[in-house]
């Protein structure tokens, strides 16, 4: 699963009102989310402004458990002890895949949970996409549920998948049927008075029911109260939920799997920057912080104050993104040169010891590097392009751009030759866009500052814009040329977060729901390809290292999650988990 994720080596956030946190009751364990990026949607078929790592894993995750658990701690695997189903077995040629699911789990309500409530899942999946593509995430045409030529409840417990092509039975078992989340029974109507039924069943009533279902998810105020959103497999259900993104959760005493919670209350604590959260820390009022990069330095005033650290780079990739389809900078960032100059811009040895403190690792590519893992090439490692001021004005000189340090470069050649500024490029084009950035996450705004100064050394004007994260990722989306919508150019909210196989659907794939620079190649889109259905086991490293040479986005350094939690807290698991954004209050219990 991709999950677009907030850019914090901090996680902090500060409250919504402005108000310090209250030192939490011994029966309840707070969490701090990062800042202006509240978890927003609670129907686990989620639409792709709300794809995020606070809704999926920070909220949807607590309460509805996905069929596939990913990650296992701090590693890109299946988590089999929470996964709802034994490992998948494939048969004919990699076409036919067989799920038998665990028997201990149950809804809220008493009713099993089984191989029909994934049925009913996938009916209204197929049902959400075919109204519109962006009504699901991690949509990306011809993949699930395009690619299921049939399934079906085989037995109560037991799924059986038929498969339009033979696959890679890793890329589809994590990257797959991992999207797939049960869904209760009682969910299973047209309206709030109306009866429960089996309207899912046929499509016109799996449309009905789908758009009933997202209805009521896009009420946000009533959350905590709506009956539909009481019904739970996961280890806790939501009591209180504010706009803001203030909520709570109580224990579930129907859960079915492991680790059954030991402390009776969650409450997930919203903010608005890192230094009010980091405030809270600093006066014990949170249980489970972050630290905001500039507050580094005083990790050990932390630690003296009742707080263990921990620090680990995430399975994650940071990134600028680029709108290939608008109107004006589209024509421009189709040029390779253009995207390797601006790549050459990006200082990542200064920005990972003057930004992070150390607390981070170069990226250059669209695999994570960190945690340590098989998939990252040594392309990767080593990078591409480096950063180099001069490689970057050779570049626009050599292409038939006046470079004007400390102004802004135009177009003097035009043309589609290779000393020609490019296709679709006019006589007198400037090199200047609009780049908008987290405002609330410091790290952010010091790289975005950064680049704008080292880019108006070559004559690129950055003219930037700070936003709260969910504003950005709700106007930063798939577009068209001629829509309105596709006025933004550049963006730099954070990146991606894998929980396994990190291929490039739905990310970089043409038309991929998360592709929201609509980057098309046709190489590109082979290539992943590859890696889906294809046996050559290089075809990740080839996949990876073109596009460290493409560049779809800007690689940006992959900072760690530094995550404080309170000395008195402790878990059945590890706490590095949390930075993977793993988050499972209900493996913790209070020691004091």
């Amino acid at each position: 699963m991709l999950l677009v994720g907030v850019l914090i080596l901090t996680g902090a956030c500060s409250s919504a009102q402005g108000s310090g946190a209250t030192p939490a009751k011994r029966d309840t364990v707070t969490f701090a989310q990062a800042p202006g990026a509240a978890p927003n949607y609670i129907f686990p078929i989620t639409p792709t402004q709300q794809t995020s790592v606070p809704t999926v894993l920070e909220f949807q995750y607590l309460m509805y458990r996905p069929l596939y658990y990913a990650p296992s701690g701090d590693q890109p695997v299946i988590d089999d002890v929470l996964s709802l189903a034994d490992e998948p077995v494939y048969s004919q040629n990699n076409t036919v895949v067989t799920v038998n699911m665990k028997t201990n789990y149950l809804w809220s309500d008493g009713e099993p949970v089984d191989a029909r409530d994934v049925v009913f899942s996938l009916n209204l999946l197929k049902a959400a996409v075919k109204e519109s593509p962006a009504n699901f995430g991690n949509y990306t045409p011809g993949e699930i549920p395009d690619n299921l030529a049939g399934y079906a409840a085989t037995g109560k417990y037991q799924l059986t998948f038929t498969l339009t092509r033979s696959v890679n039975p890793e890329w589809f078992t994590t990257e797959q049927l991992e999207l797939l989340t049960p869904l209760p029974p009682a969910w299973d109507k047209t309206s709030a008075a109306g009866p429960r039924g089996d309207y899912d069943l046929t499509p016109a009533g799996a449309k009905q029911v789908y758009d009933f279902l997202a209805g009521q998810a896009a009420n946000l105020s009533t959350y905590a109260t709506n009956p539909l959103w009481q019904v739970v497999d996961g280890p806790w259900r939501l009591t209180s939920y504010s706009t803001t993104g203030q909520l709570t959760m109580a224990a579930n005493p129907h859960y079915g799997g492991p680790y059954k919670p030991a402390i009776p209350h969650f409450e997930e604590l919203p903010f608005t920057s890192e230094a009010a959260e980091f405030n809270q820390v600093r006066a014990g009022a949170i249980d489970v912080g972050y630290v905001p990069t500039d507050d580094l330095p005083q990790l050990a005033a932390i630690k003296r104050g009742g707080y263990h650290v921990f620090a680990m780079p995430r399975f994650f990739i940071t990134y600028m993104n680029m709108n290939f389809n608008n109107p004006a900078a589209g024509p421009v960032f189709r040029q390779l040169y253009i995207r390797q100059a601006l790549q050459h811009l990006v200082d990542q040895p200064a920005i990972i010891h003057g930004v992070y403190s150390g607390y981070a690792i170069p990226a250059y590519g669209p695999v994570p590097v960190g945690p340590p893992n098989p998939y990252a090439s040594a392309l990767e490692k080593r990078g591409t392009y480096l950063y180099s001021l001069a490689a970057a004005r050779q570049l626009l000189s050599s292409h038939g751009w006046s470079v004007i340090p400390g102004g802004v470069d135009t177009c003097v050649n035009p043309g589609a030759a290779a000393d020609q500024c490019g296709a679709g490029i006019p006589r007198g084009a400037r090199l200047e866009f609009t780049l908008d950035y987290t405002n609330a996450i410091q790290p952010t705004a010091t790289q975005v500052s950064a680049m704008k100064s080292d880019a108006a050394r070559v004559g690129i004007q950055l003219d930037l814009r700070g936003e709260p994260f969910n504003t950005i990722l709700s106007q930063d989306s798939v577009c068209t040329p001629d829509q309105s919508a596709c006025g933004w150019q550049m963006s730099d909210w954070g990146g991606i977060n894998f929980s396994t196989y990190p291929t490039g659907d739905p990310l970089f794939e043409t038309g991929g729901a998360l592709n929201s620079g609509s980057y098309s190649d046709p190489t590109s889109d082979k290539l992943i390809e590859a890696t889906l259905y294809g046996s050559d086991p290089n075809a990740l490293t080839t996949y990876q290292d073109y596009l460290a040479r493409q560049l779809p986005v800007i690689y940006q350094p992959d900072p760690d999650e530094v995550v404080v939690v309170k000395s008195t807290l402790a878990t059945s698991g590890t706490f590095t988990e949390l930075t993977q954004s793993n988050l499972q209050p209900e493996r913790w219990h209070f020691t004091s």
